[in-house]
């Protein structure tokens, strides 16, 4: 059984390799699309704690060191100044676990609110910069 997974894990790599019609459309509508290709935007999303934050310094280090400028954009610190800025409070930020409560209506644009500004400084940076970026949330 391990070997009809390692065998499907090789297998898929190498398939993704091989070039198509359909992947040559894609790349072709990509490029239609985008002002300027050469840019990379990587978004790396899941559960709080995994490591999110961890990985996306690695790889604006190893982006940077390849001499290609690279800026993350965490969407917590958004978050962070959206919550701090709300009421006039000195919270400091800090948000408990009712600001994450899927009913909390105001909350949840406060949210929407913080990931669209980390999405604007991410677009701005890619239209006036002259590198990638890393989007990260959980």
């Amino acid at each position: 059984n391990n070997n009809t997974k390692a065998d499907y894990y090789a297998r898929g790599s190498a398939e993704l390799a091989t070039e198509n019609a359909l992947t040559l459309a894609k790349i072709q509508h990509r490029l239609r699309l985008t002002k300027r290709s050469e840019r990379l935007v990587l978004v790396l999303v899941g559960l709080p704690g995994r490591g999110k934050s961890f990985i996306a310094r690695k790889l604006q280090n190893f982006v940077t060191w390849r001499g290609s400028e690279c800026r993350v954009f965490n969407v917590g610190k958004y978050r962070r100044k959206v919550a701090a800025g709300d009421d006039g409070e000195e919270k400091g930020g800090d948000c408990g676990a009712d600001f994450f409560d899927s009913g909390n209506e105001k909350a949840a644009k406060m949210r929407q609110m913080a990931a669209q500004l980390a999405l604007d400084d991410m677009l701005y940076w890619l239209d006036h910069g002259d590198g990638g970026g890393i989007g990260e949330s959980s």
